[in-house]
């Protein structure tokens, strides 16, 4: 039996090693052997295509050209909208010795290791409410906002790392509402969100005034310009959830450090693996050192976003070998925190260049 399996690994991985040729000649996104065996391991566990993305924590313009392959290669079928393995297929995953995706995880917390029903019933109801009310998301900006019980989770985690309580917190885009439920626990002094989008800071200031916040303000602001000088170095904490082609996400970054009062602050931020690769990950990382930062937190699948209503003209549309809509929740980043560790020395100009694509941006 074990020279069986060491005959059947050794047909397989010369197998694997065509499909990862195949997939780099077909996209210019990193793909890795490890990257081949979590798509597997996925699809090994679901046979719905959006389960099937999240679990692949893979990029979806690669992950998608994976199956593309798998498909011509007669691997894996496509029926009723499901993406199975063929008899060959299943041999072939078996060969590798590759197991199902295991979910672990905590249900109570949903794996984001903080609980926000601790904080006020009051907030979670209020906030529940203004949510209701909401704008839509618009895909011009490439928005796609969070679901509640993620928003409220932030603040809860920043609470927990002493970064809200009698904090000046400034939101770098926020069409998530975290402006709104960090103001609304009543714990921060200040709180400022800017956005490009014109409805939604109507919409914050609104709601300022109904809710009686008055250290709640939301202000029109386009990252591409000079940060303000009335905003350097004015707060202790800012949370963004940058677009994430590397420009958009340093501009951002870079934007919200200059905010930050000095070394000790914080801020956070989400990064997705549907959108980038660990390989952008990695240069993310150092351009946080390198930005006198260092990460002190990083919890993998924290935040989950809404289905937002434009998916059928979002980029990867096309890319996607069974087009159909999303039907669960499959779309969610990392949380991660950062602390100032020296005073900020990089430029405050303006930015030039797209903001929201780069080669793996999929959701714009």
């Amino acid at each position: 039996m074990t020279d069986l399996r060491t005959r059947s690994s050794e047909v397989a991985a010369p197998q694997l090693e065509k499909l990862l040729r195949a997939v780099r000649r077909a996209v210019p996104v990193p793909f890795t052997q490890r990257d081949a065996e979590r798509a597997l391991a996925a699809l090994h566990a679901t046979d719905n295509l959006w389960e099937a993305l999240r679990l692949s924590h893979v990029p979806m313009r690669a992950l998608c050209a994976f199956w593309q392959r798998l498909v011509h290669e007669g691997l894996l079928s496509l029926k009723d909208g499901k993406l199975r393995f063929t008899p060959e297929g299943q041999q072939f995953v078996n060969a590798l010795g590759i197991a199902p995706v295991r979910e672990l995880h905590c249900t109570t917390c949903e794996g984001r290791g903080i609980d926000y029903q601790k904080l006020p019933e009051e907030v979670t109801r209020r906030f529940a409410e203004i949510c209701r009310h909401r704008p839509a998301a618009l895909q011009d900006y490439d928005q796609g906002f969070v679901t509640e019980a993620t928003t409220l989770a932030r603040i809860a985690f920043a609470w927990q790392r002493g970064d809200l309580e009698g904090k000046a917190l400034i939101v770098l885009g926020d069409d998530d509402l975290m402006s709104i439920a960090a103001a609304l626990t009543g714990l921060p002094k200040r709180v400022l969100a800017v956005d490009v989008d014109a409805r939604l800071v109507a919409f914050i200031n609104d709601v300022a005034r109904q809710e009686n916040l008055p250290h709640l303000e939301a202000v029109r602001y386009d990252l591409r310009q000079p940060l303000p000088a009335v905003w350097r170095r004015r707060f202790d904490t800012f949370m963004t959830d940058p677009t994430e082609s590397l420009l958009g996400f340093q501009t951002t970054i870079l934007r919200g450090l200059l905010c930050l009062r000095g070394p000790g602050s914080a801020g956070y931020f989400g990064l997705t693996h549907a959108e980038s690769s660990l390989e952008k990950w990695a240069q993310i990382q150092r351009f946080l050192l390198d930005s006198g930062t260092v990460i002190t937190d990083l919890i993998d699948d924290f935040s989950a976003y809404v289905n937002w209503d434009y998916f059928a003209t979002m980029r990867s549309w096309a890319w996607l070998p069974v087009q159909t809509p999303p039907d669960r929740l499959w779309y969610f980043s990392a949380l991660h925190r950062i602390e100032l560790l020296r005073p900020v020395s990089t430029p405050n100009t303006a930015v030039e260049g797209d903001l929201f694509n780069d080669a793996e941006a999929a959701t714009t």
